[in-house]
């Protein structure tokens, strides 16, 4: 752009003003004699406590000449008109502490050093695309606007440093409150003791896709969002860790309260003490969440009861959901594996394998293998209980069902081993039984094996106890038979004698079932992983 064409600098200037070109330069804060709150300087009309915004960008475009690295520092005045930094790349930073912006700022593709704005009020801050190499301050403000395009406005954006938002206030009737789809902070994003009110399907606090490379702080943050989600960060990388804790967070959104959908946190997710409400969908959504670190996340704050209950009976608070399929974790704090395995099976809305895997895995780790296989069994347990389809027909399921009670699906293999010894025991009973009823004069259901020569009419010799217990021991066994029935036999001839032959068989035969469940379990083979 030519000298002609260049516009002139702003002439007229009032005192105030010209104490702001003359601090810029030395470096150090310009204010007027009159202190007032942010809010009454918003409606002022007093000239002494006004400040152009052109002059602003004056400044910051370097056309009041060289100013001090410090950066533009102003205190306690109304800026008259929108603050337009578009597309500027400034010279020094800038720091309003305690001004009123009502007609806010917008600095959308631009290259900024610093901007601080505690204390401040203002109707918005569009930073789309800006590039700000240090912090972006706002601590102590207040933004209040109705904008569909988010009240404070921050995608694709840039911080080289810090994003500061502790103690905020930010209210939008029509928007999300901070609108943030990709942001880059590379230091820590603060929002603790913010109160954030908004009316937003989008979210009140939107960062998918955002790279936060410290920690992201929402501690005792109050959030209340009458049409969405309140927490809105899927895909979001934040590379410390996540607190959000003594929080108060409401909202009305199918899509939950808390939205981390294929998010990763490098360090422990806090959320101790934190209260939750949602009328209409889930209070969170982790699918796909990776959290490095433990996971702190109190039984409370699903179940308000903390309850430990895992049977068929639904829990009285099993409106309140979370969906967690595919949430990694290295460990559980403020919750026990029970409270997290109850809240698995009454407080999810449909089955998924994954977190039960991901329980046991952790409780395996940590060296409690009993905890591991009890939680595999709830697994199965529940898959039946949800999914019964997954097994086909009513005769798949019974099977199912019968695999669980035998053997717990294979993780109480000693159970197996017991009902074998049980039946083992039964076949015993039964032979000794079969040699204590008579069929005849002087005959009985078993008795020795005599030589075929024997005269019919001859008597028949008893057995003696070890025997008619080895024999049903023998007619039991599916493999590796005694021998003993070559001296000690059933009369199959007789009625008894059938009886016991058809009951003998069929205990066998669940001999046969008990081993080869025995041996499977014992070796692995069979475990349910569906």
């Amino acid at each position: 752009m030519s000298d002609s064409q260049t516009p002139p600098v702003l002439d007229g200037l009032s005192q105030l003003e010209k104490a702001v070109i003359d601090a810029a330069r030395r470096g150090t804060w310009a204010q007027p004699d009159t202190e007032l709150e942010a809010e009454q300087l918003a409606s002022t009309e007093d000239l002494g406590l006004q400040v152009r915004a052109e002059l602003i960008r004056e400044l910051l475009t370097g056309r009041r000449g060289e100013l001090d690295p410090r950066g533009v520092l102003i205190r306690g005045v109304r800026v008259l008109g929108l603050l337009d930094l578009d597309n500027v790349n400034a010279v020094t930073g800038l720091a309003l502490d305690g001004c009123a912006l009502p007609d806010g700022l917008t600095c959308r593709q631009a290259q900024l050093h610093h901007v601080d704005m505690r204390y401040s009020m203002l109707s918005a801050l569009n930073a789309h695309g800006a590039r700000i190499d240090s912090d972006l301050i706002l601590s102590d403000a207040h933004i209040t606007c109705t904008s569909e395009d988010g009240a404070l406005r921050l995608l694709g954006a840039h911080i080289g440093g810090q994003l500061g938002l502790d103690r905020i206030t930010i209210t939008n009737t029509t928007g999300s409150a901070l609108h943030a789809d990709g942001v880059r902070v590379d230091s820590d994003l603060f929002l603790d003791d913010a109160h954030i009110t908004c009316t937003s399907e989008d979210g009140a606090l939107r960062l998918p896709g955002a790279h936060i490379g410290g920690q992201v702080g929402l501690d005792r943050i109050t959030i209340t969002n009458t049409t969405g989600p309140a927490l809105h960060a899927d895909r979001a990388r934040i590379d410390s860790s996540l607190f959000l804790r003594d929080a108060h967070i409401t909202c009305t959104s199918e899509d939950g309260t808390i939205r981390l959908l294929g998010a990763h946190i490098g360090s422990q997710a806090d959320l101790a003490r934190t209260q939750l409400t949602n009328e209409s969908g889930p209070l969170m959504k982790l699918m796909e969440t990776h959290v490095s670190g433990p996971l702190f996340l109190p039984a409370t704050l699903v179940c308000p009861r903390s309850r430990l209950e895992i049977g068929d009976r639904l829990c009285p608070d099993s409106t309140r959901r979370m969906v967690v399929g595919g949430l990694v974790f290295s460990q559980l704090g403020d919750i026990s594996w029970r409270q997290w395995l109850h809240l698995l099976v009454h407080h999810t809305p449909e089955y998924r394998p994954q977190p039960y895997q991901q329980l046991a895995a952790v409780e395996r780790s940590a060296g409690h293998d009993n905890n591991a296989r009890f939680i595999l069994i709830t697994q199965q347990d529940d898959l039946r209980r949800r999914v019964p389809d997954a097994f086909g027909g009513p005769v798949a399921r019974w099977r199912h069902w019968l695999w669980g009670w035998l053997g717990r699906y294979g993780y109480r293999a000693q159970r197996l081993v017991t009902a074998l010894l049980i039946v083992l025991t039964l076949a015993g009973a039964t032979g000794y039984t079969a040699g204590e009823i008579t069929t005849r004069p002087d005959h009985h259901t078993a008795e020795r094996v005599q030589p075929p020569t024997t005269p019919a009419t001859a008597p028949g010799i008893p057995c003696s106890t070890a025997e008619l217990i080895g024999l049903g021991i023998d007619r039991g066994l599916p493999l590796g038979a005694t021998g003993l029935r070559a001296r000690c036999d059933l009369d199959t001839t007789t009625r008894w004698g059938q009886a016991f032959t058809y009951l003998l068989w069929t205990l066998q035969a669940l001999l046969w079932a008990l081993a080869t469940l025995t041996i499977a379990a014992y070796t692995g083979l069979i475990r349910k992983t569906t």
